[in-house]
This record gives structure tokens, C-alpha cells and sequence, in this order.
């Protein structure tokens, strides 16, 4: 069984517990929240990464834009939501999922609108598999998160993902403007192909300086375990400690090892990012923090698709849609105006590497 730090698994219960499913909470627009095109509710099933929820970042980030979406819509929309434990399950869930499709919601026979929300990158190969052959449209619907584009102009299933090149190159120049002479770029997976552009805008930020070295590129693990490793990555932190003055960990809830060792040795000279969400609070060597907006991404997708607005087959969002940004810790403000300088240039390098 997984371990998560007790702090954000607290406040995801928390959370949990102030939604209470009973949705009672007002809506903020009558007119367009309340009038629901179905006589039944909507529904919606979103499935988190691998036992994701408490990670403190990215997953609890999803079920913040739950809440917005159940406080706006009033009891207009049924969410429930699952906490997979594998692949195996995933693919379970998916199937049974598309089995009831056309299942009648009440005594009338009336079908329901659904979507299926798959909210990590891992499930776009097994989504792509199961729905090869069906047939999907606006009532009928899988939405996959973080997925990369195919180009197949005819793939029914629904997608997005959020470029990470422009903020982790302003990362990347935050820690040369820190005086960093080692860098370190730590993915939780080596073959998740969806966070190279996290690691190639670090690299390319941070630049190779006269008589200094480029960073350096690791892996905790070669598959989706390598995110739910905190411990694994806390005893890593002894080995790094004296060797790297930057570490930039795209690995999910494997971050709160670096968090915890980091916390314990205040004055060991390493400097890091959050990821996510601003995790700052968790120490005070955390620089800044690679911010996505997850929940408003999810609220903006799930608001479109209750108002019948057909969600297109794939979009590509980067540092300029506001949904991510590269955000310095209050403690090192002096550094922000060199991210705001130097902003433009991100956003250009991010475009250029997209077209690439």
C-alpha cells in the first residue's frame, strides 16, 4: 500500500467531506447552470491516476475542480469519481463503463448523457485500445488528460494536454540566476514521453554556461511507479545531497520525499521546485513552483460539455492559456522580475519547440 504525506491525505479527506454529495450549495448562474439540456442528470465518472488522491498536488487539484463543478451546477450534473489501484482496474472500470452505456437512468427508459473523464496520461494507450471501434459524440463521451495528439483526425476520444516547456524553461533560468552550477531534472518515469517537454525546458533554460555543465537527466522508475515513490526518492536525497544544488522532480507524489528530506536539512544547500500546485509551504529551498491549473482545465471541459458544446478532439495548452505558469515562492521575490523579463522569450522557445 501506498504511503502520502498525512498533511495533503487530510486535506483531501477534509475536502471530501465538506463536498458531502449532497451539492447543496447555490449556483453562481441561473440561467445557464440551472437548466440542464436532459431531463435526467448528466453523467460524469472521473478516474484518477494510480491511487493518486492525497498526493497534495495534481490529483487533489482534480477534485478541487469537481467541487467547482458541483457548487456551480446544483445538483444538474452527477460526478462520482474513483481512486484506481492499476491498470487492471482502469481498464475494468472503462469497460464495464462503456458496457452501460445506453443502460436507461430511471423507469421511462430516459439515457443519460455520459463522459468518461481519464485523468492521467497513463490510460490514453488503454482508452485508444477499448474505444477503438465506438462510436462516441456529444451525449457519449471520453475525455483522456495530459495526452499526447496522434494526428488521427477520425479518433472519437477526447483530449488535451498542458505544455510544459515554457515554464520549466523559466525554471530552468531561475536556477542559473540562483547561482546553480548543478542541475539536476528528475522524472518520476522514464518512458512517459508527456513530461519530456518538462525535462527538455529545464535543460534548455538553465543553458550550459562558460566552465559550467548543462543539467543532468534521471528517472526514479521506468513505468507509472516511479510517481508514488516518496520514500524511495527521500533515501535518493542523501546521494544527492552535496552532489546537485538544483533538483527539478517531475514526479508526482514522489516529490514529498525531496519535500521531507529537504524540510529535515534546512541547511544543506539544495534548492527545488513544487509541482502543480505552489508547494512552498512545504520548505523553505523550494524556489517556485510549476502551477497547473488542472482544476479550472477540468471545470472549463465539464462546464462545455453540460452545455452541449462539442469538445474538440485535441487541445494544446501552454504557458500563454493561462492554465500553467512558473510562480516564485513570496520568500524569493527578488527573483520574479527576471521570470517577468524574461516571459516573452519562454513563450516563444515553447512554440518553436512544439513546432518541432
Amino acid at each position: 500500500m501506498k504511503t502520502y504525506n498525512l498533511l495533503a491525505t487530510l486535506m483531501a479527506v477534509a475536502m471530501l467531506l465538506g463536498m458531502g454529495y449532497s451539492l447543496t450549495a447555490c449556483s453562481n448562474d441561473e440561467d445557464e447552470s440551472n437548466s440542464s439540456p436532459s431531463e435526467v442528470r448528466p453523467e460524469v465518472l472521473v478516474l484518477f491516476s494510480f491511487d493518486g488522491l492525497g498526493d497534495g498536488s495534481y490529483n487533489d487539484q482534480i477534485l478541487r475542480g469537481i467541487k467547482l463543478v458541483e457548487n456551480e451546477y446544483n445538483q444538474k450534473m452527477s460526478i462520482k469519481f474513483v481512486n484506481p489501484k492499476d491498470m487492471e482496474e482502469v481498464e475494468s472500470l472503462c469497460t464495464s463503463w462503456w458496457a452501460n452505456i445506453d443502460k436507461p437512468a430511471d423507469k421511462k427508459g430516459t439515457i443519460p448523457r455520459r463522459l468518461l473523464v481519464l485523468a492521467s496520461s497513463d490510460y490514453i494507450e488503454p482508452a485508444r485500445r477499448l474505444f477503438a471501434n465506438a462510436e462516441m459524440n456529444i451525449n457519449r463521451c471520453v475525455l483522456v488528460f495530459e495526452a499526447e495528439d496522434n494526428g488521427d483526425e477520425t479518433e472519437q476520444i477526447r483530449s488535451f494536454d498542458i505544455d510544459m516547456y515554457g515554464a520549466s524553461w523559466l525554471a530552468g533560468r531561475t536556477a542559473r540566476d540562483l547561482g546553480c552550477k548543478s542541475a539536476l531534472v528528475l522524472l518520476g518515469n522514464s518512458m512517459n514521453e508527456t513530461t519530456y517537454d518538462a525535462r527538455d525546458g529545464f535543460v534548455d533554460g538553465y543553458g550550459k554556461a562558460e566552465d559550467e555543465t548543462s543539467a543532468t537527466v534521471g528517472a526514479i522508475a521506468d513505468d507509472y511507479r516511479g510517481y508514488g515513490m516518496a520514500t524511495e526518492l527521500y533515501r535518493k536525497m542523501y546521494d544527492y545531497d552535496g552532489q546537485y544544488d538544483f533538483i527539478y522532480a517531475v514526479a508526482g507524489g514522489s516529490n514529498m520525499g525531496a519535500y521531507r528530506y529537504l524540510r529535515e536539512n534546512p541547511d544543506c544547500g539544495i534548492y527545488t521546485a513544487g509541482m502543480d500546485t505552489d508547494q512552498s509551504p512545504y520548505s523553505t529551498l523550494i524556489v517556485g513552483s510549476m502551477v497547473k491549473r488542472i482544476d479550472l482545465v477540468l471545470y472549463d471541459h465539464l462546464k462545455n460539455w453540460f452545455n452541449l458544446k462539442d469538445l474538440p478532439r485535441h487541445q494544446h495548452y501552454g504557458l500563454e492559456s493561462g492554465y500553467i505558469d512558473w510562480q516564485i515562492a513570496d520568500r524569493y521575490a527578488y527573483l520574479k522580475a527576471s521570470v517577468e523579463a524574461n516571459r516573452a522569450e519562454a513563450i516563444r522557445k515553447e512554440k518553436e519547440y512544439a513546432a518541432n
